[in-house]
């Protein structure tokens, strides 16, 4: 059985081509499905993803990171893209998956991702799904949408000139396309990610969930909105564990940062390790 394997593929998409990487054993005994996060930050954590992907092929396990529609290698330009094409991108690489790699029996999804991945239209493709990881989780696309925006207002600042974010946001309501941070944001994926609101329940599921969050400084803790949301999801019905690394937000970081020990846990917990392997709560 060869190790660390990695094959690049072209999956029909709805608009053109994805592109999806594949690592791991030709006969692996499951399948990890990516989904990644938005815009800048999946180049900043593909190095975090290709590392948490050679130590599950080391463990026998299937990787499959896509590009979704107008980003990385996939088809189409990032204006053209949306929320809907974005989760019909993904029902596909979960049937590609299904013929390829085998069932998708866990999921590692990053910040805007995370959206993603507990959309309804998403999860009813996932029923073999054991093991999820969040990191950095942002489900309320109208935050991620003022947090993008942002960097435009920085960067003119820094260039001496002035915008603000309700300016940016009324000429996206007008049907204008904006370039921010490299990225050209079209009025209907701003609208998209409007009305992206964090759902109700995660995904039920024999599924257990691990919400893991990066904070600076030491003794690092969630922050006190993702503590409500966990004690919400939980009570809610959600199986879900938690976890605080110190580090740098490598998702955002001006240099690519590799967060070694967020890295780790997160094999050893798509890897079916219980939760008191980890040092969390049982």
């Amino acid at each position: 059985m060869t190790r660390d394997s990695v094959s690049g593929h072209f999956l029909d998409g709805a608009k053109g081509l994805l592109f999806a990487v594949r690592r791991g054993p030709p006969d692996a005994g499951g399948c990890v499905l990516v989904v990644p996060p938005f815009a800048e930050e999946m180049n900043k954590s593909r190095r975090m993803v290709t590392l948490v992907a050679q130590q599950l092929d080391a463990r026998g396990w299937a990787t499959v990171l896509p590009d979704l529609h107008g980003t990385g290698d996939s088809a189409g330009e990032f204006a053209d893209a949306n929320w809907d094409g974005w989760c019909d991108d993904l029902v596909r690489t979960v049937r590609w998956c299904e013929r390829e790699a085998g069932p998708v029996t866990g999921l590692l999804a990053i910040r805007l991702g995370c959206a993603l991945a507990v959309d309804e239209r998403v999860s009813a493709v996932l029923p073999a799904l054991q093991r999820v990881v969040f990191w950095q989780p942002v489900l309320d696309g109208q935050r991620l949408l003022n947090q993008f925006l942002r960097l435009r207002v920085a960067a003119a600042m820094a260039a001496g000139t002035q915008e603000s974010a309700s300016e940016l946001r009324r000429r996206l309501g007008e049907g204008a396309v904006l370039e921010v941070g490299g990225y050209e944001l079209s009025a209907r994926l701003a609208d998209d990610l409007e009305k992206v609101s964090p759902p109700v329940r995660l995904a039920a599921a024999p599924a257990t969930t691990l919400w893991a969050e990066v904070a600076s400084g030491e003794g690092a803790a969630l922050a006190a909105p993702s503590v409500a949301s966990v004690e919400r999801y939980r009570a809610a019905g959600a199986r879900l564990e938690t976890l605080a690394v110190s580090g740098e937000p490598f998702w955002s970081a001006a240099e690519i940062v590799v967060n070694e020990e967020l890295v780790a846990l997160t094999v050893r917990f798509l890897d079916d390790a219980p939760a008191g392997a980890l040092g969390l709560p049982p």
